[in-house]
């Protein structure tokens, strides 16, 4: 549900009959005016898997902005269920492993946004990826999630019944994101569809789970399938970011990088060292595409 002069606005008439409401898993007061006001000039919100990827991609975001503003520096929101970093315009959260931990996540993201009067947000996933043919050390901007099946759909649930909400990508948003890579980076960005599995064994084909009732050659057919298919990463959470997003009219993408190329291994090759090279790579051209986008706007605002 988009509108046209950008607020987010959410599809659900009973949140306006609520005598009051409280994010219980992100702990944060949206009854409460001064607290509203604190987060309503975000634009950006920015989700990975893990705490210290989030807090890493803050710290980073902070000292790019430079800012003298009070309303720029890095607040720590964090509570013992999510990580979270508010830096100017940007919301910083972990999600945890999953659809099922993000999802709960971003209905509160979502409502927080909502009750803030925030306009103009575009969401981002970070993270880390299996590769489908393509090698590790690789940023893959999603362009559809495929679920079970290899549909295009979030597949979740409703009073009991399943419900498939579509993955859709806005083009426009993945080319300007594959475009903020700069000559100097030492990773290669690409486009590709992105299997959204519901657990990281099975889910994905692996064969080291604590059972698996399919072959070597099944898993290679699977993993074929995929590539064929157009699919050059998998994650667990790529569906839930995009739908959802896209229910509440919000323009998301996902950006990930390969650890390992599934097609060869079935866990990550390189060293310590490389690993953590590369989960900065999601983070820079991130960082890069959002002070490209606060840049525009400062310009835009100077001309009117």
């Amino acid at each position: 549900m988009g509108t046209c002069d950008g607020q987010v606005r959410l599809p659900n008439s009973h949140l306006e009959k609520l005598e009051g409401d409280y994010l219980f898993h992100l702990n944060i007061d949206i009854n409460n005016p001064k607290v509203l006001m604190s987060f309503r000039q975000v634009q950006f919100v920015c989700v990975g898997g893990t705490a210290d990827r989030i807090k890493r991609l803050a710290t980073a975001l902070a000292a790019e902005l430079d800012s003298t503003d009070d309303r720029d520096k890095l607040v720590d929101i964090s509570n013992e269920r999510y990580s979270g970093f508010k830096v100017g315009p940007i919301l910083c959260v972990n999600h945890g492993i999953g659809n099922p931990s993000l999802s709960v996540m971003l209905h509160e993201v979502f409502k927080l946004l909502h009750k803030a009067k925030c306009h103009d947000v575009t969401l981002i996933r970070i993270g880390t990826c299996g590769g489908i043919g393509v090698k590790a050390g690789t940023v893959i901007v999603s362009t559809a999630a495929l679920s079970a099946g290899l549909e295009p759909v979030y597949l979740t649930s409703s009073l009991g019944l399943p419900l498939k909400l579509p993955t859709d990508v806005d083009p426009e948003l993945v080319q300007e994101l594959i475009q903020d890579r700069a000559p100097e980076d030492t990773f290669d960005v690409i486009a590709g569809k992105t299997y959204c599995a519901d657990d990281f064994y099975q889910g994905q084909g692996r064969l080291d789970g604590s059972f698996c009732d399919y072959t070597k050659e099944d898993q290679m057919r699977f993993l074929t399938l995929l590539y064929d298919s157009g699919v050059r990463n998998m994650d667990m959470e790529s569906a839930g970011i995009l739908a959802m997003g896209r229910k509440v009219g919000i323009k998301s993408a996902v950006v990930c990088v390969v650890i390992v190329d599934r097609l060869e291994s079935e866990l990550p090759t390189v060293s310590a060292a490389q690993l953590q090279e590369f989960q900065n790579f999601p983070n820079m051209l991130v960082k890069r595409f959002i002070m490209s986008r606060l840049r525009q706007t400062s310009k835009q605002a100077g001309n009117q």
